[in-house]
């Protein structure tokens, strides 16, 4: 595979060239007060005994306010806010999540404390009528966080017809260039500021990061529900070399980190990158997506409290739906069995569709690349891996992949290989308090995690290694 020309990675990307517009002399821009929330907040929310550090800065745009929310345990950096509101001393906002949190709270001086009604999450809370479902929390007005360890400056990059932007994070200079890493998301994260916690921790261990948003997500150009799988490698990689183009960057000391699909495509990029250093692999599948589905599916309705036989009627009709993809046979008795299941409780709580894709969206990568079996890929690898599963993963069946890709490395010739899989943890690498057992705690970082992710790349990322 030819190596992008680094001439082609532009930096310091702008939406516009003009500029902001100026004011003629005698305009009046309107002074725009102070909202008193505006600033930094730091404190604690407490639920079920279990205590948990947060910090919330209130941002004021003229006079809008938004928001953003940060919790090192829980692996989140600066994470948006939704509906930031403030009547009088009332305050409301809520957490962008499946479930989310809408915290409501009231402001005292340089204080503000409130609450929010916890709901039932498979893994972490379940419905305990003898118990309370309110979350208390209490922040006081803090000093901004001193200057950071790096720098930042956006990019832009082509991959095939596309324009992708990211954000590169520079640590301070030292006597040479830097080792890099760039962050290859999940198929549900598509903006390069939801990685903001992992570019953090990788920038201030010293190494160089590459954070993109993915085609036809945020600033990137293309169309992400038409990519194929190949079209995903092409752009991980061309993230990659633009990486590598940077002044700063030792350009034969650069790996990636994968979650999920990202960790899916890494042994594809490193097929187009002969001189990648390293790969991270976090909650890799290890078979075909479509068996992952299934599995999904299963997970899903067992949670809900559905019954074994709609649990099984669902991944039946997965995996018809899989080798349909495959084979595409007749599809007129499939097609009826979706029909027949549309509309009743447990297909509206799964994964399934309400009747048979068609068209150009079965070429792109949600449903082709459904049948796609990554053993070949990891077969062919020859960097050292360091392969990462959660045993409670909800989304893809953590023994089992990660037996099949150590045994497909173990193929490949690779000798520096490590995986490992942290009990009780989930796709995210969180751990989850129902199945960890013991007294309720929140859903933190698995112990261990983040220590052995780092230890690892800077190991493999010096510039003795290989």
């Amino acid at each position: 595979m030819p190596r992008i020309a680094f001439a082609l990675c532009l930096v310091g990307v702008s939406l516009s060239s003009a500029g902001p517009p100026r004011l003629r002399q005698g305009d009046a821009r309107p002074a725009t007060v102070r909202d008193p929330i505006a600033g930094w907040w730091r404190g604690h929310a407490v639920f079920r005994d279990a205590s948990l550090e947060l910090a919330v800065h209130f941002i004021q745009e003229d006079t809008k306010l938004e928001g953003t929310l940060s919790s090192p345990d829980m692996m989140l950096l600066e994470e948006p806010l939704d509906g930031v509101q403030r009547q009088g001393q009332n305050l409301h906002f809520a957490t962008r999540d499946e479930r989310p949190l809408r915290f409501d709270g009231a402001l005292d001086g340089d204080s503000i404390r409130g609450s929010a009604l916890v709901p039932a999450v498979p893994g972490v809370v379940r419905p305990d009528p003898a118990a309370s479902p309110t979350l208390r929390f209490a922040l006081r007005r803090a000093a901004p966080p001193g200057a950071l360890p790096y720098s930042t400056r956006d990019v832009s990059f082509p991959s095939g017809h596309a324009r992708l932007v990211g954000t590169l994070y520079l640590p301070a200079p030292v006597s040479g260039p830097r080792a890099g890493i760039a962050l290859l998301q999940g198929s549900s994260s598509n903006l390069r500021h939801e990685y903001r916690f992992f570019a953090d921790l990788f920038a201030r261990a010293g190494l160089a990061v590459m954070a993109f948003d993915k085609r036809g997500k945020g600033e990137s150009s293309g169309d992400y529900g038409a990519a194929t799988y190949d079209d995903l490698a092409r752009d991980a990689a061309a993230a990659v070399e633009c990486l590598r183009s940077q002044r700063e960057v030792d350009s034969l000391r650069v790996g990636v980190w994968g979650l999920s699909q990202g960790a899916f495509i890494a042994p594809l990029v490193a097929a187009r990158v002969p001189s990648l250093r390293f790969i991270v692999a976090v909650s890799a599948p290890g078979m075909p997506v479509g068996e992952c589905a299934a599995f999904q599916d299963s997970v899903r309705l067992t949670s809900a409290g559905f019954d074994v036989a709609d649990v099984l009627r669902a991944v039946s009709l997965d995996r018809r739906m899989l080798e349909w993809l495959r084979a595409k046979g007749d599809e007129r008795e499939l097609g009826a069995l979706l029909a027949e299941a549309d509309g009743t409780p447990w297909q509206r709580a799964s994964s399934l569709p309400a009747r048979l894709p068609s068209g150009p969206v079965l070429e792109g990568w949600y449903w082709r690349g459904r049948t796609l079996d990554p053993a070949p890929w990891w077969r062919a690898v020859r960097v050292p891996v360091l392969a990462i599963y959660g045993a409670a993963d909800e989304l893809v069946p953590a023994n089992v992949s990660s037996k099949r890709v150590g045994r497909a490395l173990r193929k490949s010739g690779v000798r520096d290989v490590t995986v490992r899989v942290f009990p009780a943890a989930n796709h995210m690498l969180r751990t989850l308090p129902l199945v960890a057992g013991g007294k309720w705690d929140w859903p933190r970082a698995a112990p261990g995690y983040l220590e052995l992710l780092t230890e690892w790349v800077l190991e493999h990322s010096q510039a003795t290694t290989r």
